[in-house]
């Protein structure tokens, strides 16, 4: 497939076009025009950005009301909050026509310039937008996905052959990595700077993370999980996180920064469910999540701005911890902010998936004191990253305090679904910035307890289990794309849902 010219060169500030890449109608079955002379490292930046936005635009938007994280008041995230999300959505067209193309460009032409450290870091990449993609949309085009020559309507794979696929692809990337390489890898890797063990215990880390997704329709996953936790090489330290750095200046700010407090400062505001939970808990957590307006937070029930608009610019919203360290104005938005990560994996995810999976299907180790860690990882991440005119007063006392109560209370629990009951909820509130990560829990495990929005979408009877497929696609290739109808196939499950 040829390349749409977006990525041009690795300055930073250019590679943000990718914003406005995404409102463009592109369809998976369009040819843009080629970047003949691009070289791999100024085409990498570009694709890590692209992930970025990817997982912190839409589907944290999205994910964030229907986990009820946040609620929806503005003319677009209201009906997002009622479930009202149309197949004339933009995020299918913008990975598959720019962001999947042109990291198969990096890896075709990694492997033929001698460049194999760029093939490999594209193809875990690569892998990891597959995995995002199929799990919000379930069966997608995999196989025949990036030839347009020869497939230009591609067949849909079922969503147990895309995660094999994925793991295939993922082990292309690691026998990449340990061939030699004509030029460094740190030129243009804004995740790792070309440190190949970090890459190496990413592409581990979302192995596991697939596994455990699939853990309910896959028979292998507990075996796989243990070969993982045996080998030792996964993402157990926050020097080691997968994400992708956003800075603060004009043109490089963290997604949900620009969107929450520069372009629609009005149209979110955090869910009284989500406060409710996190406040009942004395979750010291909550002042670096969210913001305060005179010293309290302003939360909005989901779904009822339909029925009753909340029109005040005072309101929490996403807090320093998400969108970066700047100064807090009285109505709640955050100025001088954007310089923080998307995180896309952490080691707070890799101890939570392991705790679950030790849990649910007796992998190795002790599911308490995954969980602890897990915990512990996400409290020191905060403590590194937030100023500390940020923090709350007395933090590393109240965080110790509150792992002891929320692990001693997993330990209390009398049975293997009570554990997990508790063990869902501490991930949906560390989940924040990336509510994908919810979304995939709660549709595994229906923790945590969700009530249906108020005036959900007529025909929407459940939160959602899947995305729309864009309107390109069932338009030009209806006799390949499935559950056309809407909203009713919004609520078919993905098959590892296993229900």
């Amino acid at each position: 497939m040829k390349k749409l010219n977006i990525y041009k060169g690795a300055v930073l500030a250019l590679l943000f076009t990718i914003v406005s890449a995404c409102d463009d109608y592109l369809d998976v079955n369009v040819s843009p025009n080629n970047l003949t002379n691009a070289t791999v490292q100024s085409l990498l930046p570009g694709t890590q950005v692209g992930i970025g936005f990817f997982v912190g635009n839409t589907a944290q938007i999205v994910s964030s009301l229907w986990m009820q994280q946040m609620a929806g008041t503005g003319t677009q995230t209201d009906p997002f909050d009622r479930y009202n999300i149309s197949p004339e959505n933009n995020e299918w067209n913008a990975i598959y026509a720019t962001l999947l193309d042109d990291l198969e460009q990096i890896v075709q032409q990694g492997r033929e310039e001698g460049n194999f450290h760029y093939a490999g870091m594209a193809r875990i990449q690569q892998a990891y937008v597959y995995l995002v993609a199929t799990d919000l949309w379930g069966d997608i085009p995999f196989s025949q996905a990036l030839n347009i020559e020869e497939f230009p309507r591609p067949a849909y794979d079922p969503q147990e052959q895309v995660y094999a696929g994925v793991v295939q692809l993922l082990d292309e990337g690691l026998a990449d990595l340990n061939q030699t390489s004509v030029t460094p890898a740190s030129q243009g890797d804004l995740i790792y700077n070309g440190n190949l063990d970090k890459w190496r215990k990413a592409a581990n880390s979302i192995k596991l993370k697939l596994y455990l997704q699939s853990r309910k329709a896959n028979a292998n996953s507990a075996a796989a999980i243990n070969q993982l936790v045996a080998e030792n090489n996964l993402i157990f330290s926050n020097a080691d996180n997968f994400n992708v750095n956003f800075f603060g200046s004009a043109g490089s700010f963290n997604p949900i920064y620009m969107y929450q407090h520069q372009t629609r400062a009005n149209d979110m505001i955090l869910s009284q469910r989500f406060y409710d939970s996190l406040n009942v808990l004395n979750d010291p957590r909550l002042p670096v999540f969210f913001t305060q307006t005179n010293g309290a937070f302003v939360t909005y029930e989901n779904g009822l701005f339909t029925a009753t608009p909340f029109t005040s610019p005072n309101r929490s919203r996403w807090g320093v911890y998400v969108v970066g360290n700047g100064t807090q104005t009285a109505n709640g938005t955050i100025t001088n902010g954007g310089a923080a990560p998307i995180r896309l994996i952490t080691a707070t995810m890799v101890n939570f998936w392991l705790a679950e999976a030790a849990l649910t299907l007796g992998t190795a180790g002790d599911a308490a004191t995954y969980f602890r860690q897990a915990l512990q990882a996400q409290f020191d991440d905060i403590r590194s990253f937030v100023s500390a005119g940020s923090l709350p007063a007395n933090f590393d006392a109240d965080a110790a305090a509150y792992i002891n109560r929320r692990v001693g209370a997993f330990e209390a629990a009398s049975s293997t679904e009570g554990k997990l009951n508790i063990l869902i909820r501490d991930k949906w509130a560390s989940s924040v910035g990336n509510a994908y990560e919810a979304y995939n829990d709660y549709r595994r495990t229906g923790y945590p307890r969700l009530a249906l929005t108020q005036n959900p979408q007529v025909g929407v009877t459940r939160i959602p289990t899947r995305w729309p497929y864009s309107l390109g696609e069932i338009q030009g290739n209806s006799d390949n794309v499935p559950l056309q109808d809407y909203p009713s196939g919004l609520l078919v499950p993905v098959w590892w849902m296993q229900e």
